[in-house]
């Protein structure tokens, strides 16, 4: 852990699949942060471009400050499980804080000082906020924001913002590792956005979602999920529900939640799909999300049955 009187620690993981042409520009921002000391652990899942040789590159220039963690040649198949393998195979009692951070983003250089003295100034454990999302070839930049006021069980239904603008605590980072050590084989499609914030709220971590933005949160071809804007996020959002996406992750959190309150009577809910049960769910949904708008989609949903 740092001394009181030297700067905060912060171990960023960075998980990389065929990024040669973004992951550059990701690590030296993150070298670049102020008034924090960074050490950036990488994990690649198998790349078949110049994405681990630019990383090697890196991480000779700069051996203190990256690590290259070696996976065995096991492929995870997904950013999420390349994240809880980092999670897994550091040692988090050398940091004070752990971020999460994409491969293709850009950070702005006060993006974990301001991070940290939030959580300080809120007692927070978890962090997240929104992202300045640009298109380079489009020549287009918005915000996107993902704050909202905290709905008590909103957990249950989504993540707390990008993964790529989570900074957690070290006691937040041991728990989400010791529980993520228990669980058996992660859903299709599993988001450790929506994990990682699922655990730290049930558990009763205090969480922030910051309104100001620290990451240009870049769009591109090859993105696994995109920031789409209007209608484009609308129809996007119902067919990954109507695919049977969103209702499995929902109760996949079983494995990870602590149990209490109204958690379990909500998947069970959800598990069953009663008229009963979906007519609970519905008058309840305020409790389920952030915003207006939110409650009404999944109200929709869990009318249609797509939840």
């Amino acid at each position: 852990m740092a001394d009181q009187n030297l700067s905060p620690t912060v171990g960023v993981l960075m998980a990389t699949f065929n990024g040669a042409a973004h992951c550059e520009d990701q690590l030296l921002s993150l070298l670049w942060q102020r008034d924090v000391d960074v050490h950036v652990y990488v994990r690649d899942d198998g790349s078949q471009d110049e994405t681990s040789a630019i990383v090697a590159r890196l991480a000779r220039r700069f051996p203190d400050r990256i690590t290259v963690i070696d996976g065995g040649g096991i492929r995870t198949g997904s950013a999420t499980g390349s994240f809880f393998a980092l999670l897994q195979g550091i040692d988090l009692t050398q940091s004070d804080y752990v971020a999460f951070a994409d491969q293709d983003d850009v950070w702005m250089p006060d993006k974990l000082c301001q991070a940290i003295a939030s959580m300080a100034a809120h007692r927070a454990d978890g962090y997240s906020s929104d992202l300045i999302a640009y298109h380079r070839g489009d020549n287009a930049v918005w915000m996107l924001h993902k704050a909202g006021k905290e709905a008590e069980l909103d957990y249950l239904f989504q993540g707390g913002s990008a993964g790529c603008t989570y900074v957690l605590s070290a006691k937040a980072a041991e728990l989400v590792a010791r529980v993520m050590a228990k669980v058996p084989p992660l859903c299709p499609g599993a988001s450790h956005d929506w994990i990682v914030y699922a655990i730290c709220r049930s558990y009763g971590l205090t969480w922030f979602r910051d309104p100001g933005a620290g990451i240009l949160y870049r769009q591109h071809a090859s993105n696994l999920y995109g920031a789409r804007r209007g209608w484009r996020d609308v129809l996007a959002k119902l067919r990954l529900t109507r695919s049977g996406w969103y209702r499995d992750h929902i109760l996949w959190l079983r494995h990870v939640i602590a149990g209490g309150g109204d958690e379990l009577r909500v998947l069970d809910a959800i598990e069953r799909g009663g008229a009963a049960d979906r007519w609970w769910l519905i008058r309840h949904a305020t409790r389920f999300r952030r915003t207006a708008q939110g409650v009404q989609q999944l109200r929709a949903a869990l009318l249609s049955r797509a939840v």
